[in-house]
């Protein structure tokens, strides 16, 4: 591929990769919803900073040597499962109006979203399935390196972004406590069916 054709394939490629929506994203809606935009950033977050740990091992050509790992992957992705339980629990409980995040709570929002992309070893397959097509992996300036972890967390990012702002604005349309409680167990639901369907993953 000429350079232009490479730099277009990458962003294409990339943007669907991460707009397809998934557990992840499942989860990242949920709690959009039932605490607030504000709130879910630190997840958010989290998942980005999970795909650009997979992306920099599969620009480092460590895609075997990350599948080796597999076993800590798994434990990873566990804890991720645990923690989304616990937040379905505490939402399914939650009164209407959302609380302020604390700082632990930020913490945990971000760990939950790093354990659940980071318990998918396999992303780190597609990245290295994908570069290739757009670069030459075994002759990388710094220039391409930092083209591609930086348009990819960008991306990532900003398609995180416009899942929070769209489930934002459709949560504005929510404005009783009875329908907030409703949310909010909705909610509760949908974390749940997202912890089952990234555990039943392999």
């Amino acid at each position: 591929m000429t350079g232009w054709d490479a730099v277009w394939f990458f962003i294409i490629s990339f943007t669907i990769a991460a707009a397809l929506p998934g557990a992840g994203q499942g989860a990242l809606i949920a709690q959009v919803m039932s605490r607030g935009g504000r709130n879910a950033v630190p997840f958010a977050i989290g998942m980005v900073s999970g795909n650009f740990l997979w992306l920099t091992a599969a620009v480092l050509g460590l895609s075997q040597l990350a599948l080796r790992f597999e076993p800590v992957c798994i434990a990873v992705k566990w804890l991720g499962v645990a923690y989304l339980i616990f937040l379905a629990f505490r939402l399914w409980n939650a009164g209407a109006m959302p609380s302020v995040p604390r700082e632990t709570d930020k913490a945990q929002g971000f760990l939950s979203g790093a354990f659940l992309t980071i318990g998918n070893p396999k992303a780190v397959v597609f990245f290295g399935a994908i570069l290739p097509h757009a670069f030459d992996m075994g002759a990388l300036s710094l220039q391409q390196l930092s083209f591609i972890l930086i348009g990819g967390v960008s991306i990532d990012l900003a398609v995180q972004t416009v899942y929070v702002l769209v489930a934002e604005r459709a949560r504005r349309l929510v404005q009783s406590e009875r329908h907030m409680r409703i949310v909010n167990r909705c909610s509760a639901g949908i974390i749940t069916g997202s912890a089952v369907m990234i555990a039943s993953r392999t």
